[in-house]
């Protein structure tokens, strides 16, 4: 089984009609997923806490590289957007924690003792993201501040993702950490009874079967078919917030619908849902993923932030940095109750290696040469000769 969960509908937070910014995170969730869908197995993620860690990265970024990022981030970012970013995310944390639903969001800075960044890049990750600047010493002990900071994802997604930064990740040539994180707790508006659940197979894609627990219940849902698929939208109790199941109509479908995701079909399926009574059997089930995103995201198109040509001028003036790695974990338990969900992304940066020092070049005319007196904005040459005896 292969699991596809939207972030949509966040109806109270800012609406697509008022910010380009959800249509944007929404077509880079589609561009993501499609990255990360090969192979069969399950699958969770959480493209919008990705794009979020790559924004505060954006706000640091010049040139080709930020050029790079905004397209993969498919936004248009001018002075307005880290600030409205930071608006949808408190409007995101108010609209989810509502009764007992819990929805966090927050933001992390490291930065190496001594390493001076731009003030403006740190006001905009301290005011829009509310990621304060936290010094650590990845020099002296680097796996000391990897410990830091994974305690730090581990207590903002209550436990769910740990050890975010593996082994190796940072290392003395480290010198800013950005981390993400997410959390969400939410009640279903119609929960499952749990008398309800029984045993039932559920096949696979090979057609083979395995046996899950399923929810069962019968109410009133956001409902909607395409030729191919079934849409079931269920909704968490007192807030905007909503899970969607997209099932295709047969066994094996899923490869198919998968290719047929585009910004525009999302969309276009999810306008048409209605309320309609619907028979729900759902299995219970939790999924966690980890992923190290550098490859991908070079070939999504922002391959300079890991090179030695990346310019990060906005953090460092002395272009001296480049993305070392980008690590997502995601995890969701869905059950009679609700779904709990969390996940987070860390970006690490280094200095770049140190250039060897090329060797002095000798050059002796001790012997006849050309000459030329040019004009070096047009290239124009005003004088060509040449030398065969200086007496």
């Amino acid at each position: 089984m292969k699991l596809f969960v939207l972030l949509i509908l966040f109806a109270a937070a800012v609406s697509a009609a008022d910010s380009p910014i959800p249509p944007a995170m929404n077509a880079f969730t589609i561009a993501t997923y499609r990255q990360l869908m090969g192979g069969d197995g399950n699958l969770i993620l959480s493209p919008f806490n990705i794009a979020t860690a790559l924004s505060m990265l954006q706000a640091g970024a010049r040139g080709r590289t930020a050029e790079e990022i905004q397209s993969v981030l498919r936004l248009h970012y001018d002075s307005h957007y880290d600030a409205a970013l930071g608006a949808l995310l408190a409007g995101l944390d108010k609209s989810g924690n509502i009764g007992d639903n819990e929805l966090q969001t927050a933001n992390g800075l490291w930065v190496q003792k001594g390493f001076a960044i731009q003030p403006a890049f740190e006001n905009i990750l301290a005011n829009d993201y509310r990621a304060p600047l936290t010094p650590l010493d990845f020099m002296a002990n680097p796996e000391a501040a990897r410990s830091q900071i994974n305690n730090w994802t581990d207590e903002h997604t209550k436990a769910k993702i740990k050890n975010l930064l593996p082994p190796g990740s940072v290392d003395a040539r480290t010198r800013l950490v950005l981390t993400s994180a997410i959390y969400f707790y939410g009640k279903w508006q119609d929960p499952f009874l749990p008398s309800h659940t029984q045993p039932a197979p559920f096949t696979l894609s090979t057609g083979a079967t395995t046996q899950a627990n399923f929810m069962s219940q019968t109410s009133r849902a956001g409902y909607a078919e395409t030729p191919a698929a079934q849409i079931l939208e269920m909704r968490y109790a007192g807030t905007g917030i909503a899970f969607d199941v997209l099932l295709p109509k047969t066994v094996t479908g899923l490869a198919d619908l998968e290719k047929s995701l585009t910004p525009e079909s999302v969309a276009g399926w999810l306008g048409n849902l209605t309320v309609r009574k619907v028979e729900i059997s759902l299995p219970k089930f939790r999924v966690e993923s980890k992923f190290s995103l550098a490859e991908v995201l070079s070939t999504m198109g922002m391959p300079t932030a890991f090179s030695a040509n990346a310019d990060f001028s906005g953090i460092d003036p002395k272009r001296g940095l480049e993305v070392s790695g980008v690590f997502h974990k995601a995890f969701v338990d869905v059950s009679e109750q609700g779904t709990e969900a969390a996940a987070a992304t860390g970006i690490a940066m280094r200095a770049m290696s140190m250039m060897r020092p090329e060797p002095n070049v000798v050059f002796r005319a001790d012997h006849p040469f050309i000459f030329l007196i040019r004009d070096t904005a047009t290239g124009l040459i005003l004088f060509a000769g040449r030398l065969t005896n200086p007496t």
